[in-house]
């Protein structure tokens, strides 16, 4: 390895995020500062903590609860690590390999540098100070075999960062074919909620916690609990295993990306189109049908409803309903030993309201991302701005109002509620996707952000349009539906407390509900619109840097 050239691309990597950073902006060159200082701060008092409070409890503790202790920092890490991967499963390079083939670099050095960019995470930030510092104050606490720990925790970090990258790398090559793409991102957040809530119910019983006091959890675990009893051996063998695992993992990395840089992954076989003609399974008439869609509506709703289904990331959409129907349907057919509480069969639908706009409509906040070129077309076109957030709304209401219906009916035929109740839950959802749109339409307008494609990673690196972004994902859902929920509760508390049948009631309101929620929409779209057409010049530098 070139130690010039690879100083000369930690250079180039700095200077990237500088420049980033400057680019957003001063207010954002301050937040970045002030985050970045935290998360030092953060770091160095977790080691400082960790190393002076681990040789105290260390001396006091049991070696079951030392054990249980490193049982629990393992799992939380690794539980983190499988959020932090899926959440970027398309992005495993720091520079970009391609972008360098025409300067006279070797291979190893960019390499080198992306594998060592994959330990700048928040996972690491969190845990490794804690788990470094921990291992520091073992030896100190329990004599010198502990002092195994120390290059456990390291081969243990390495073996699992040097996995990951290779399987970021092969994760890499496959989502270039866009049908296994979409596949992998469907799976993937299946799988991961599968293992997750999966590790909840283990988590339920006491067992569990008496075996992770009793059973290391691995290598790291199971060599530290046999050092407290002065055999060593185990954990340095641990360690040679681990660290010969990651090398292995790094040596497929490496071959695979020299591969792929020399061209000899390119030579594949052709492909032959099918010679039948594929009909499209969604048309503009479908939207046009519907009374007050005019054709430029329709035209509009159908190419974001065809961009937006090409991204892949969008069929992760799909993981919480998915996962309600999977993991809920136990409880709604009677799992053993669990009663559904009363109080809460009130209130399902409602929750099934907000799952619902937590799936499709999270991606309203940051539209004119997923629409990829579309926008241009947008904007170039002689249409009112506010028929082009109407028409990107419309698309995302078609699959949230029948994948919400149709979950909300499967509930009522397992805990069903009073007719006029039922049909004013019906109601409430496309009220609350209407208020929905209006704090998704604010932020897409006046906050744009650029997201990588395949995952919800931004291009740049503004703060606020970021914390916006997510603010908006988490917190927007749950605003919309403040309206419908006070009006359920009120109902329910008169009905219960008076005993006056309030359903008919509760049906009436929601339908003034939809009605002032649309009133309040379509006032907006046209304000919005007209902010639109102001902000489009900033917009389309923000969608013209997404980088394919």
């Amino acid at each position: 390895m070139n130690l010039n050239q690879f100083l000369a691309l930690v250079r180039l990597r700095m200077l990237l995020t500088v420049n980033q950073i400057k680019k957003a902006g001063i207010s954002n060159s301050i937040l970045f500062i002030i985050i970045g200082v935290a998360l030092v701060l953060f770091a160095v008092s977790s080691f400082i903590g960790a190393l002076t409070f681990g040789v105290a409890w260390v001396k006091e503790s049991s070696a079951g609860n030392v054990l249980f202790a490193w049982n629990a920092m393992v799992i939380g890490f690794l539980f983190m690590w499988g959020i932090n991967v899926v959440g970027r499963v398309q992005q495993n390079n720091a520079i970009s390999i391609e972008k360098l083939l025409h300067l006279p670099i070797t291979f190893h050095g960019a390499f080198f540098l992306n594998f060592l960019s994959t330990f700048f995470n928040f996972t690491y930030i969190t845990f490794v100070p804690l788990m470094i510092g921990l291992a520091i104050a073992m030896p100190i606490a329990r004599g010198w075999p502990s002092a195994v720990a120390i290059p456990l925790t390291l081969s243990f970090l390495f073996m699992v960062t040097a996995i990951t990258y290779q399987f970021r790398n092969w994760l890499a090559a496959k989502m270039e074919n866009k049908r296994t793409r979409g596949i992998l991102m469907t799976a993937l957040p299946i799988l991961f909620v599968v293992i997750y809530i999966s590790v909840i119910e283990l988590s339920n019983s006491k067992s569990v916690f008496e075996k992770l006091s009793q059973v290391g959890m691995g290598w790291l675990p199971s060599g530290v609990a046999y050092a407290q009893t002065g055999n060593w051996h185990s954990g340095a063998l641990g360690s040679i295993v681990m660290t010969a695992i990651g090398c292995v993992s790094l040596f497929f990395a490496y071959k695979a990306g020299m591969r792929k840089f020399t061209g000899a992954s390119v030579a594949r076989a052709s492909q032959t189109d099918s010679s039948k003609a594929r009909k499209d399974w969604i048309d503009s008439r479908m939207f046009a049908a519907i009374p007050g869609v005019s054709n430029p509506v329709a035209g509009i709703a159908l190419g974001t409803m065809q961009s937006v289904r090409r991204a892949p990331e969008v069929y992760a959409a799909l993981v919480p309903l998915l996962a309600l129907a999977i993991f809920g349907t136990p409880y709604l057919i009677g799992k053993k030993d669990y009663v559904i509480p009363t109080w809460s069969i009130d209130i399902l639908p409602l929750g099934l309201i907000s799952v619902a706009m937590l799936g499709f409509p999270a991606f309203l906040f940051s539209s004119f991302s997923y629409i990829r070129d579309g926008f241009r077309a947008y904007i170039l076109s002689p249409v009112p701005r506010s028929d082009v957030l109407f028409g990107i709304n419309l698309a995302m209401a078609i699959p949230t109002m029948i994948m919400g219906w149709i979950t909300m009916i499967i509930l009522q035929c397992f805990v069903p509620v009073g007719a006029f109740w039922f049909l004013g839950n019906l109601i409430a959802l496309p009220a609350c996707f209407l208020l929905l749109c209006i704090v998704a339409n604010l932020i897409t307008v006046f906050f744009p952000l650029g997201l990588k494609r395949g995952s919800m990673t931004p291009v740049n690196s503004r703060v606020i349009p970021v914390v916006m972004l997510y603010l908006g994902v988490m917190l927007g859902p749950f605003v919309a539906l403040l309206p419908a929920m006070v009006v359920h509760i009120a109902m329910q508390l008169v009905e219960k407390s008076m005993g006056w049948p309030m359903g008919w009631l509760y049906l009436i309101l929601t339908l003034v509900l939809l009605l002032v929620s649309w009133l309040v929409y379509r006032k907006s779209l046209v304000e919005l619109g007209n902010w639109l057409w102001r902000k489009e010049p900033a917009i389309l530098d923000v969608v013209a840097n997404i980088p394919e």
